[in-house]
């Protein structure tokens, strides 16, 4: 049996200290794979070092959109079998695919989360508990109860994926991929990964107006 194909989409906006060394960390995990970058309008030098590399397929927006636009000018692009979205810095761990892939093939459920927390005792912080209080709020109205619905690392089959008929723009598209796959009555599996937190002076972009955001996607896409 030959390995399943995993598509990694990265959406990019702003991280030429990262997005180079994250790059290659995706190319040294040992899977068939294909790598699709969506340079979201940045204005660093991160379109240079992007025109450089190979082996990639490599999409821009002239502006910035939003992580949930890129996912969407992603999404015609895609063969592999699974997809699973990679931020441009270094926060998570691609070796952490393996795991996600392996639990997909091995359990019974449809998708699989990465998980922050799981198992994990949450740090202090602004942004571990908007966190908090956004997966509470998710449980609240979906039927499946997840630990870390902001987690970058879902791993969603292509034609799960293309179902879905993804609409944000912006951070609100964690909300909106989970209350769909729940309203699909898709099943819903998490496994720990490694999660290395960056500060807002490091380049950590979510801000307050993320959150309500998503806090309203978890509404609109559970309920109409």
């Amino acid at each position: 049996m030959t390995a399943p194909l995993l598509t990694v989409i990265i959406p990019v906006y702003n991280e030429e200290s990262t997005i180079l060394e994250v790059i290659q960390s995706v190319n040294q995990v040992d899977i068939k794979k294909e790598i699709i970058v969506v340079n979201d309008g940045s204005t660093d030098n991160t379109p240079h070092i992007l025109s450089s590399l190979k082996y990639l397929i490599l999409l821009h927006h002239q502006t910035n959109l939003g992580k949930g636009a890129a996912i969407q000018t992603a999404i015609p692009h895609i063969t592999g079998e699974y997809v699973i979205f990679q931020d441009g810095d270094l926060e998570t761990t691609p070796k952490d695919y393996l795991k996600l892939l392996g639990t997909i093939q091995h359990n019974d459920c449809d998708v699989v989360f990465g998980s922050r927390w799981l198992g994990k005792s949450l740090e202090h912080t602004y942004h571990t508990f908007g966190n908090k209080v956004i997966t509470w709020w998710a449980n609240t109205l979906n039927t499946q109860k997840i630990t870390d619905l902001a987690s970058c690392y879902k791993l969603i089959p292509s034609t799960i994926l293309r179902e879905l008929n993804i609409r944000s723009k912006g951070f609100g598209l964690e909300a909106e991929i989970t209350a769909k796959i729940d309203r699909l009555v898709y099943t819903i599996k998490e496994v720990p990964i490694q999660y290395n937190r960056r500060s807002v002076a490091e380049g950590k972009k979510l801000r307050l107006k993320d959150g309500l955001v998503a806090a309203w996607s978890c509404f609109r896409y559970r309920v109409f």
